[in-house]
């Protein structure tokens, strides 16, 4: 089965939806959905990245003498 998504803004009350030259069904079902604006995505997504806290070099420290210490464990043992 092929499916084809898009996403396309309304003009004048109507969209227009171009088939593949390859696509050779004779009926096709049609689901239109409403999307919210979604407005600077990556930069968004950046921003949060970068807004996220960071590990020390103690913390980083830490965490792999942790890990480790976990990497030793045995399943057998519990």
């Amino acid at each position: 089965m092929i499916a084809i998504r898009q996403i396309q803004k309304v003009k004048s009350g109507a969209v227009t939806v171009t088939l593949p030259s390859d696509f050779d069904a004779k009926q096709v079902e049609i689901i239109i959905l409403p999307i919210d604006e979604v407005s600077g995505g990556a930069q968004s997504l950046q921003d949060l990245l970068l807004a996220a806290p960071t590990l020390s070099e103690d913390e980083l420290k830490e965490f792999d003498k942790v890990r480790e210490w976990m990497s030793q464990w045995n399943v057998n043992d519990f």
